[in-house]
């Protein structure tokens, strides 16, 4: 008789006893925010009419900035703090201390489960251990091959542009950075034309807008209320066609590596075989990667150091000893990362940097001077030695990123309370970095707004705050992939440049961008492509 209230009032205390703590850390995150400086906001709904104009959330966060090195914003009764020099930037980003990702990336974990981006302690410190060597630079070698294809496809398309049309490069550019990841990924071109991959590439771009539709609005960061909604449904769509996607690729390609482990043990090689991956799928080594005995990423790094050619894909499956270290979902969910961190801002990197070209006539000159000092009036397809001479093109490259950075926001969630300076960051509090704002800091960069590659130069560099651009991140959390992405970069831009003189049809006072996931341009990005040999011509004739 009496069992029943006893039995309720547990159930009942079991229930409200996280609610509780809950509320008990937010109310301490709260009211020790409050404390911090800050801008003025409305009194109910904070800073949230700023936050959600994203056409001018940059143009009030640099104000703020000019005020404070670090301050408090709330988004109703959810306190942010913002970070604008690289002194505080540094506290937050070095070491291990505060490693965890801030909760707007939570709408991004029906994309990325938990891969790089978003997994946190032991499995990120045992994934990223493990997935470093598969960067290594014999590894990125073997991609060039694979940019530098591509590259080729897209300038027989540009042809069409050529001559003084004006069009916007922003279509050419996504087809030919998905080119690249997809194949260096998953050793499957997306051939952007195929109906069937095009599928696959909407599906990713949906839940990337779904994320990005749950991160400006809290309550449906609840998974549990999230799924009962329209775009909840939505979202498990597209998930499921992601998914069968990859799981699909990676039953191949775990079938295609274990026969070529097989021809390998019986001392047969692929050009014995004929394996070239067939079903689209390319060569993923010419000799074949061996079953790794080792568990350490010192030793995986030793083996595929020496191999000739590679697939990110393959490479996490020799090194998941068949799902000890790496489960099939592991897999997937560091293979769909890898894709939709590279994809997106490889492509953006590219596009800006034809941006700001197009704006500097005489920066452009230079980057094609360096360009004729390599190639001279041959036609050939650069090589890595090539890539790696383009000194002035590289730095054209990071100016690009410093004005705009491919990833606009870095968000933390402090796992301590942290000291800066008078004021203490109480531990669960979000933490927002803005790259966007910090690198136009006028103390680190004079003439902040200015495209000047004269920037990078090594006497520059070393002059300034390690943590004053950070276009990758910084820390150990910083961007695995930014070799990759560089490489990528001068392969495209220097076949653009070789080819054509870069005209832009606006200014840099004119470019809107829209802080998503990464900085889109708004209005694309409009250019005119004139041939090298008119445009000489044109000048001759000038001078004249």
């Amino acid at each position: 008789m009496y069992l029943l209230p006893v039995l309720w009032s547990v159930m009942l205390f079991c229930i409200t006893l996280p609610i509780l703590s809950k509320l008990k850390a937010w109310f301490r995150v709260f009211l020790m925010s409050k404390r911090l400086p800050g801008p003025k906001g409305h009194p109910l709904l904070g800073h949230a009419a700023e936050f959600a104009s994203k056409e001018k959330f940059f143009e009030s966060a640099k104000e703020w900035a000019k005020e404070f090195s670090m301050h408090k914003t709330f988004i109703l009764f959810h306190p942010l703090i913002l970070l604008h020099s690289p002194e505080t930037v540094q506290v937050v980003l070095r070491g291990n201390r505060h490693s965890e990702k801030g909760f707007i990336y939570k709408g991004l974990r029906a994309l990325l489960g938990e891969g790089l981006i978003t997994s946190k302690g032991s499995k990120w410190h045992a994934h990223r251990k493990l997935i470093t060597p598969t960067f290594h630079f014999n590894i990125l070698e073997s991609f060039v091959d694979v940019f530098v294809k591509r590259t080729n496809q897209m300038m027989d398309r540009l042809k069409e542009k050529a001559g003084g049309e004006v069009f916007d490069i922003c279509p050419y550019t996504q087809k030919l950075t998905l080119d690249f990841i997809c194949e260096t990924a998953m050793g499957t071109p997306v051939n952007a034309q195929n109906n069937q991959r095009l599928q696959i590439v909407s599906a990713i771009h949906k839940l990337e807008e779904i994320g990005i539709y749950r991160m400006i609005r809290p309550w449906l960061l609840s998974d549990w209320l999230f799924k009962f909604t329209k775009m909840g449904k939505e979202q498990d769509k597209y998930k499921n066609i992601l998914h069968s996607f990859t799981n699909k690729v990676i039953t191949e390609r775990k079938e295609f590596v274990r026969n070529r482990s097989m021809e390998k043990a019986m001392g047969m090689n692929e050009e014995d075989t004929g394996a070239t991956g067939e079903g689209g799928h390319l060569q993923s080594c010419d000799e074949g990667l061996q079953p790794l005995k080792s568990t350490t990423s010192e030793k995986f790094e030793d083996k595929i150091a020496k191999k000739k050619k590679a697939i990110f894909m393959d490479l996490l499956i020799e090194y998941s000893e068949n799902g000890r270290l790496l489960t099939d979902k592991d897999i997937r969910e560091e293979v769909n990362t890898f894709m939709f961190a590279g994809q997106n801002t490889t492509q953006l990197a590219i596009n800006y940097c034809l941006f700001l070209l197009g704006n500097h006539p005489k920066i452009q000159d230079r980057a094609y001077e360096e360009l004729e000092s390599i190639f001279g009036s041959s036609d050939r397809d650069p090589t890595t030695a090539d890539l790696r001479d383009m000194r002035y093109l590289e730095q054209c490259i990071k100016e690009a990123l410093r004005l705009y950075p491919s990833v606009p926001v870095i968000a933390r969630t402090l796992t301590h309370d942290e000291t800066i300076g008078k004021h203490t960051l109480p531990a669960g509090a979000d933490v927002l970095i803005l790259p966007y704002v910090l690198h136009r800091n006028p103390d680190q960069f004079p003439d902040p707004e200015t495209f000047n590659p004269d920037n990078f130069l090594p006497e520059r560099v070393k002059n300034r705050h390690p943590y004053s651009y950070i276009p990758f991140s910084a820390g150990p959390r910083n961007c695995i992939g930014q070799k990759f992405a560089v490489l990528a970069e001068k392969t495209a831009l220097s076949s653009i440049l070789r080819r054509y003189r870069i005209e832009s049809l606006h200014s840099q006072d004119d470019l809107v961008v829209v802080p998503n996931t990464v900085l889109v341009p708004k209005k694309g990005i409009r250019l005119r492509l004139i041939p090298r040999t008119t445009a000489e011509a044109d000048s001759e004739r000038a001078a004249k």
